[in-house]
């Protein structure tokens, strides 16, 4: 039988982030519980960093097709890079997902345009890679 290889791995230096390790949990409950998001951690292979103001935090997701790992800070060459609140990165994974396709015309995804549209939220990258966006959205949503 071969090893069973370990999707979501923290690195040594993000073990005191707590929003690094909670993002984390979460990839690695949704994977485990849902084959859909198995298959866009598969094709995701992006750097994606998050940036909570508040928190005084930052941390980098570095997707490579099926494997993740967490890094505090930010590293170089990132796909995409959101910051906002440390409240509002949790709110993400309530966003639902519907045909494959985050839904927007809820409360909880009227608030993510209203920070977006507000300047609350900023995505860097976000036209440049969508893709990348929709499949860390559905892979990080408790929905779908």
């Amino acid at each position: 039988m071969p090893p069973i290889r370990d999707e979501v791995i923290v690195a040594p230096s993000a073990q005191e982030n707590g929003l690094a390790l909670m993002l984390a949990e979460l990839i690695r409950e949704n994977v485990a519980s849902r084959p859909g998001k198995r298959r866009d951690l598969e094709a995701l292979d992006a750097r994606v960093g998050i940036v909570a103001r508040d928190a005084g935090v930052s941390l980098t997701l570095d997707f490579r097709r099926g494997v993740v790992v967490v890094h505090d800070g930010l590293l170089p060459r990132r796909t995409l890079t959101i910051t906002t609140s440390a409240e509002k990165v949790t709110s993400l994974s309530l966003i639902d997902i519907q045909y494959g396709l985050p839904i927007f015309h809820d409360q909880t995804g009227q608030a993510v345009v209203r920070d977006l549209l507000g300047g609350a939220t900023t995505i860097e990258g976000l036209f440049l890679h969508p893709l990348s966006l929709v499949r860390l959205t559905r892979l990080m949503s408790i929905h779908g």
